[in-house]
């Protein structure tokens, strides 16, 4: 998945256990929760559209990722100051991505960090749970363009999600 659904969800989660009396217990809570639904979601990313190697020459693959940076750029402006913990638990096992594509730009290799370690490990531990193992079972549409419907109604769902916690939960405080 792309960066505006981890953003979305962190957001959400941050605001669920954003509490005032158990503030620890609250990140806690916020920071396991934020890694697994990282893993849920990129479980989910098989079946949306995500092409493996970027293809600088597909203007659609162009304005889509573009799309998604602005989208991200401008959900790290509106939720960074209340929700940035839920938005960095979020974002987290990205660090695998980033210290890889680092690693490919300069020509430089870390010994022990030839693989995404976070996203394998998150993903092993979601596959452990009985009804997450059958998201293998999805159908692989990250070649097909259409399949960004289904990302973007993600995206749609979980920011109705927000809007609703923030209209009905005023009145509900630990």
């Amino acid at each position: 998945m792309q960066a505006p659904t981890h953003i979305l969800a962190g957001v959400i989660i941050n605001r669920l256990f954003k509490w005032r009396n158990y503030k620890l217990v609250g990140l806690l809570l916020t920071f396991i929760c934020c890694m697994f639904a990282h893993a849920f979601f990129d479980q989910l990313a098989l079946s949306v559209y995500r092409q493996p190697e970027p293809q600088f020459n597909d203007p659609f693959w162009l304005i889509y990722h573009l799309a998604m940076w602005l989208g991200s750029i401008v959900l790290l402006y509106i939720f960074w100051r209340d929700y940035k913990w839920g938005i960095i638990f979020s974002l987290i096992p990205e660090f695998d991505w980033l210290v890889l594509g680092i690693q490919h730009v300069f020509h430089f290799d870390i010994p022990f960090y030839q693989m995404p370690w976070i996203h394998f490990s998150l993903n092993y531990i979601l596959v452990q749970i009985p009804p997450f193992n059958y998201m293998d079972m999805l159908p692989d549409n990250r070649n097909n363009p259409w399949a960004c419907i289904w990302e973007l109604l993600l995206i749609a769902v979980l920011a109705f999600a927000f809007r609703a916690m923030v209209r009905y939960r005023k009145n509900i405080h630990f």
